[in-house]
């Protein structure tokens, strides 16, 4: 096992792995250019690199999981709420080669782990994530959540083509309201399924990134000037309340997202 950062690399990419901050993706350079936002800082692990979310992506509302008719409290992570799941901003383990594993940790309810694959092609990145039950089955849902440079360091300015379909509406807490509809006006905060992948990310023609995924649900947010996030997910948020897949100890939840450039 080794701690600290872990590079992987083709002839054109490269990512830096950060194993102390949630096992995600510090850098991610094409050709030499930066296509993360990098800049970290102590008191916002949410907001920069790409991290893995696990066993939850996205909110869970006032951080109370039910399940089997019992009341789990996570931690509240962004008032009222819990969100973006246990791992992101724990230390994780490379277990050699590509493969990255890391423990639930003692706020979820449940014993288990969760495994990274990254793997660093000359034209694609491929991206695995599991969550695994250690006995007991519980309810999941994981993802990835990307911060992308809306401009490159030689100025070119983020476009994005996102071929969604239905949004899910928010209440005032920024909670799924269980309707749906067409893709309101941009910017988003927002989750969509009956994506047709790939959502594109073009830089003024230098760079082009192809974003495609097994997960039925994306999120998009575009609301900060300097980064966006275009975040595949295996369901909505919240869905771990009633609505997520089950993770048994013999069936593990996987997802896999591809960045063709």
């Amino acid at each position: 096992m080794s701690t600290g950062i872990v590079t992987l690399s083709s002839t054109r990419a490269v990512v830096n792995i950060d194993l102390a901050n949630g096992g995600r993706m510090a850098s991610f350079t094409v050709d030499g250019d930066e296509l993360l936002h990098t800049e970290s800082t102590e008191d916002d692990p949410m907001s920069w690199g790409c991290y893995p979310m696990a066993p939850f992506a996205g909110r869970v509302r006032d951080g109370v999981l039910t399940h089997d008719g019992h009341a789990h409290h996570l931690r509240i992570n962004m008032a009222p709420h819990s969100i973006h799941g246990s791992v992101f901003d724990r230390e994780w383990e490379h277990e050699g080669g590509n493969r990255f594993v890391c423990d639930l940790g003692p706020e979820w309810p449940w014993r288990g782990h969760a495994v990274q694959v990254i793997d660093v092609g000359e034209q694609a990145l491929t991206l695995r994530l599991e969550v695994h039950s250690h006995g007991d089955s519980f309810p999941a849902s994981i993802g990835w959540h990307p911060w992308f440079r809306t401009r490159l360091r030689s100025g070119e300015q983020l476009f994005l083509e996102a071929p969604v379909g239905r949004q899910v509406l928010r209440d005032a807490t920024g909670m799924p309201s269980g309707e749906w509809a067409a893709p309101l006006p941009r910017p988003w905060d927002d989750c969509f399924t009956d994506v047709d992948w790939p959502i594109t990310l073009d830089w003024a023609g230098r760079r082009r990134l192809s974003i495609t995924s097994d997960c039925s649900y994306v999120v998009i947010y575009d609301e900060r000037a300097h980064a966006w996030c275009v975040e595949p997910q295996s369901a909505p948020p919240d869905a771990v309340n009633g609505a997520a897949d089950l993770v048994t100890s013999d069936e593990p939840l996987i997802a896999t997202t591809t960045w063709t450039w």
